[in-house]
Formats: structure tokens, sequence, C-alpha cells
């Protein structure tokens, strides 16, 4: 149970762009900035130095980022295989770090209906494939962009989703940053109740994805916060943003501590 507890994402330490400390540095950085849990945010690659410095980082890893991408959906069975077995192959490297949260994008955002259907066949033989590995599969909310799809499922259609299956271990992944931009943050908390297994937490200006650390933005932190615990989920306030104008670089540990400072003051007063 990680009740009260904040993990941060990998993301935040600018590995995506490759720049930066390392990740044994990485590690470090967090632990001494404050941080007791991590979620491994792709594209962290898999290598027995990054595996090292997770298991020697004194830091719980909570969740993982699955990587499965668009292939899952193409009306070629072959290419939608490839994607499952890429996001198996990603998942099973990081199996030790199970039971937790691994998640995967809601990736049916287009009008053509066969879209679904593609997609829930992937999400079926990803799940088959992970059974084993004792990981909870979570589907996380989409963003909104409409410069880029041309069609956005909102929580009810996720969370129904999700419910089709009727697996303890299929569940959901709310981001606060995609869930605000198209509906109601609380609605979202309402409509997912007894579903979700871990959240991404940043904010924006309410027009766009922008992954902003949490005091940046318009989104009420902590009543979204209160709203996903009162309708039951029990995880860590999961960190997942960058520094404006620093994505791709490595924070300053005083950055980092001023974030967990504020966010341990604005939902538990400590």
């Amino acid at each position: 149970m990680a009740i009260n507890e904040l993990s941060i994402s990998t993301c935040v330490f600018g590995r995506e762009r490759g720049v930066g400390a390392m990740l044994p540095d990485f590690m470090d950085l967090a632990l001494e900035a404050g941080f007791k849990m991590i979620e491994i945010s792709h594209p962290v690659p898999e290598s027995e130095t990054s595996m090292n410095a997770f298991r020697n980082s004194g830091i719980k890893v909570w969740s993982i980022h699955g990587v499965m991408g668009m292939g899952a959906i193409s009306p070629d069975e072959s290419e939608r295989d490839k994607a499952v077995e890429t996001a198996y192959r990603h998942a099973a490297g990081y199996a030790e770090f199970a039971p937790c949260p691994i998640v995967e994008h809601y990736l049916d955002r287009h009008q053509d209906r066969r879209v679904a259907d593609y997609y829930k066949d992937s999400i079926e033989k990803l799940y088959n494939k992970l059974s084993h590995l004792g990981y909870i599969l979570c589907i996380e909310t989409a963003p909104y962009k409409p410069l880029e799809y041309n069609r956005h499922p909102n929580s009810v259609e996720i969370a129904e989703f999700i419910r089709s299956f009727q697996k303890d271990d299929i569940r959901m992944t709310v981001d606060v940053n995609h869930s605000n931009l198209y509906e109601n943050l609380l609605a979202t908390a309402d409509i997912t109740r007894g579903l979700v297994s871990n959240i991404h937490v940043s904010n924006n200006y309410g027009v766009k994805e922008e992954h902003l650390p949490p005091d940046i933005g318009v989104i009420d932190i902590k009543q979204a916060f209160e709203a996903l615990r009162k309708n039951g989920y029990t995880g860590p306030c999961n960190l997942e943003f960058s520094f404006p104008g620093q994505k791709g670089i490595t924070p300053r540990l005083e950055q980092l501590v001023e974030v967990r400072r504020y966010m341990e003051k604005l939902l538990w007063n400590r």
C-alpha cells in the first residue's frame, strides 16, 4: 500500500532525449530529493546497468510504462502481433518488479470503428502473454489531441472497455493532465470508481497537453487527488512532468525538493 507517498516518473530526469546524467545518477538524485517511489517510463533502455540502478537505488519501483505503439491498431494482424510482442518483451524485462501496474495507452482514437476491434484484440493478446508475470495491466486515459486524432475517447468509454474484460488485473490509469482537457476531472473520478490502479499527475493551462509541474497551471491537483481517493484509488501520487523549457534536461536537486515539498504540503500538510 502506498497511501500518502509520492512517486516520480523517470521521464522527469531527461532520459527521453539522452541528455543529462546516466540512470544511476538519476536514482541518486531522486533519493536525495526525498522520493521513495518511481515509475519506469519509456524509453529507459533495458540493460544490466539500468536494472542495477533500479535494484540498488533504495527506491521502490511503483509502476512500469509500457511501449505498445500504433501497430496495435493496424488492420494487419501480423503488425498487431508485432506490437504486442514488443510490449510483452519490454514488460518481461522488468518483471522482477511485479506485481505492479504496467501502463499502456488507450489507442482507439479514430472514427473507423474497426479500430476498436483491432485494439481489443491486441489488449487481449497482451494480457494473455502477461498473465504469468503478475502485472496489473492499466489502460491510460487518452490525451486530447484534435490535430493528431479525429476522435477523443472519454473516460466513460475507457471505463466500459476495461469493465468488458471482467478481469481484476485489467485496470485503469487516470492521467489528470489528459482528462481535464475534455471532461470534468471530478466526474472522471466518479466514472472510474473502483477501476483505478495508477495515476499520472501533472498540470496544464486547460488548452493542450503540457505535462507541467503540479504547481503551474489550472488543474486543482488537491481536489482531483482527493476525488480519486474517495473513489477507491489507494496508490501514491505519481508525478509525470517536465519543468518548463527543460524537457530532456536533468533537473536540479533544489527543483525536485521544491516539488516534493509543495506536494506534501498540498496533499498532506506535512
